[in-house]
């Protein structure tokens, strides 16, 4: 893949997430956050005695969290969402259970919110070893105590001239199998999210592939209803990473409740 298709490709993804925004998947669509510890259960649902009481939803259903998964009406699922009609109940593990719901008709898809991204750098696409850890270790999240996690290993970069190495991470969790980078870096609080922000590792042979023009800000940039990790001090870069996801603009928020 030439630059120019490579741009296409990221500019695409861009456009998608713009498109999705306002949709009843979105972030934004969020309204509630349930937890659920594991061996307790809930119902879900328009019916009157329902633990959980939701106007219009188009069903019921009852949750019960396990150690591995879900249980919904007694079937095993993993993590992951069911449609109730107009409500969706996204089912989050994370080792501390939660359901969140998101509803189709949430005043938040209102919100006037922009989703921003530095211009697409082909050269922050960068493909190195992957040096082994494989040890274990905790990691902060934004709605939990600490979230069990493996070091995956390390990956050298260098990044306008300055060399680092990154640390690459697996969370220990139902569901969780992907390869992520959670840093931080000089635009944190300065054009970036806050907290920090999240990039996929791809293994490429044997290589890993590190693009930063594909980092994305977690759940928690637009939304309070989601768990989100921390980044772990070892990726508190000094470098300045301007690709990728840039803090959401918020103009104004619709009216809450």
């Amino acid at each position: 893949m030439n630059d120019r298709e490579y741009i296409a490709e990221i500019e695409g993804r861009r456009s998608a997430s713009r498109a999705s925004l306002r949709g009843p998947t979105s972030v934004l669509a969020a309204v509630a956050r349930h937890e659920l510890p594991i061996g307790t259960r809930a119902r879900f649902g328009s019916e009157e005695h329902a633990d959980v009481r939701l106007v219009g939803a188009a069903r019921s259903v009852e949750i019960e969290s396990l150690g591995d998964g879900f249980l919904v009406d007694g079937q095993h699922i993993d993590p992951g969402q069911i449609e109730l009609g107009r409500y969706r109940l996204r089912l989050s593990h994370q080792n501390y259970p939660a359901v969140v719901v998101l509803d189709a008709q949430s005043p938040h898809l209102g919100d006037d919110v922009e989703l921003r991204w530095w211009p697409v750098d082909p050269r922050l696409r960068i493909g190195a070893r992957l040096e082994p850890d494989g040890t274990r270790m905790r990691i902060g999240s934004t709605a939990s105590a600490e979230r069990d996690t493996e070091r995956v290993g390390w990956v050298p970069l260098e990044i306008d001239g300055v060399a680092m190495r990154v640390l690459v991470t697996r969370l220990l969790e139902p569901g969780a199998d992907g390869m992520d980078i959670y840093f931080r870096d000089a635009t944190t609080g300065k054009g970036s999210y806050e907290v920090g922000r999240y990039v996929s590792v791809e293994r490429d042979g044997d290589e890993v592939i590190v693009d930063f023009n594909r980092a994305y800000n977690p759940s928690c940039a637009l939304s309070p209803y989601y768990n989100c990790p921390i980044p772990p001090r070892e990726n508190h870069l000094s470098v300045a990473i301007r690709a990728g996801e840039m803090a959401p603009l918020v103009r104004s928020t619709a009216a809450h409740g």
